[in-house]
């Protein structure tokens, strides 16, 4: 036995000593680090008082439906893009691509939740019930098993044939819809209505979802999905105070897209870095949409938000003279004064400006509804 453990120490030890060597360079084999690693970008964005910042895409397809990369390389494209909280939604009955048929509606969450354990990415196990207007999209997140929804979106005959009006449209099998919606709601769903203003460009507010709303069975509304922004939202969050998202609903690869800008996403303040914090979280409707340099949802989440971006030392308190390092990656614009003077301040750079104590600062582009978000820094 004593032999045994010392020739287990002596295998450890030289597995270190092997691991810690460098690597070959010679004409054989040599690597070139500068090419040889992925590297994550780092989105400064701080957390708020009692609360961490998580940044989050909430609409993600793969090709097990209409995507154009795996599970894995999907959450592995998140990490590089400094998220910390996915959903990978594939279409219910969507199948575009050449891969096969999927038979397993909960397999692009088991793939990728075997990644997000590998980089730190949390995952959430999700589908998009996919369906024509009035209805529309709406994912379901949080679920347990996503093979409950109906496959058959539009009606067949006796023999599996798809049915078609007179205009040679496929017809929608209307009668499955809240069968759907009410599968995901007895698994305790969190349900986010999905790009109102898509395919017909209208964002209509049918009587369907204002029901659902006002029954608050629909739990967020995308604001902002892919390229596009609907800013008829910002009228149902001053009516119903629902919370605003920012997802990608991305389908392509995530370089060719946002290689120069800053990924659209959902802010999400948790209490803690888990699944069932950001859970908590977001039935509480503690999120902000960040997309295309535009904060929007509530006012009092943007008014701390900024208190932990804007970090202020007096200069001249007489005067006024203050210097404000923005700590974040947002790129904050406001006006202040009678004569609505004009201030930017750039992300992660120090600005002096001139801004009388307890002064209200107009900031353009953090929107709370219709209305900008006003408050003070110092």
């Amino acid at each position: 036995m004593k032999r045994f453990l010392i020739l287990q120490c002596l295998v450890a030890l030289a597995t270190m000593a092997y691991a810690q060597q460098p690597r070959v360079m010679n004409d054989d084999r040599t690597y070139c680090h500068e090419l040889g690693c992925g590297s994550r970008k780092i989105v400064s964005i701080p957390n708020i008082e009692g609360y961490l910042t998580l940044k989050g895409d909430f609409h993600m397809h793969t090709y097990l439906d209409d995507g154009s990369v795996s599970p894995k390389a999907r959450v592995r494209e998140a990490w590089y893009d400094g998220l910390d909280v996915v959903a990978m939604t594939p279409h219910i009955g969507v199948h575009k691509t050449d891969c096969v048929h999927l038979k397993d509606y909960n397999l692009p969450y088991k793939l990728a939740q075997s990644e997000g354990k590998k980089v730190g990415v949390l995952v959430i196990q999700s589908a998009e019930i996919t369906r024509k207007k009035p209805f529309g999209h709406m994912n379901a997140l949080f679920l347990k098993d996503c093979n409950v929804f109906e496959e058959n979106r539009y009606l067949v005959d006796e023999n599996g044939v798809l049915l078609r009006d007179k205009n040679g449209d496929r017809i929608p099998n209307r009668a499955t819809e809240m069968k759907d919606f009410e599968a995901a709601e007895a698994q305790g769903a969190f349900i986010i209505w999905n790009h109102p203003g898509w395919p017909d460009k209208r964002s209509t507010l049918y009587p369907l979802h204002k029901k659902l709303i006002e029954e608050k069975r629909i739990h967020a509304v995308e604001l902002f999905n892919g390229s596009e922004w609907y800013p008829r939202v910002l009228d149902w969050f001053d009516t119903y105070k629902l919370p605003m998202m920012a997802n990608t609903d991305i389908h392509a690869i995530s370089a060719n897209i946002y290689n120069r800008s800053l990924r659209p996403m959902t802010l999400v303040f948790a209490k803690e870095r888990t699944l069932e914090s950001v859970r908590e979280a977001m039935f509480a409707g503690r999120m902000l949409a960040l997309f295309g340099n535009k904060l929007a949802g509530d006012a009092e989440l943007i008014k701390k938000l900024l208190k932990s971006s804007l970090q202020v030392r007096v200069i001249d308190e007489k005067r006024g003279s203050i210097e404000v390092t923005n700590i974040s990656d947002i790129e904050f614009q406001a006006t202040f004064g009678k004569e609505q003077k004009y201030v930017v301040f750039y992300p992660r750079t120090a600005t002096i400006v001139t801004i009388p104590q307890g002064a209200e600062l107009d900031f353009a582009n953090c929107l709370a509804g219709r209305k900008s978000v006003k408050t003070n820094i110092w």
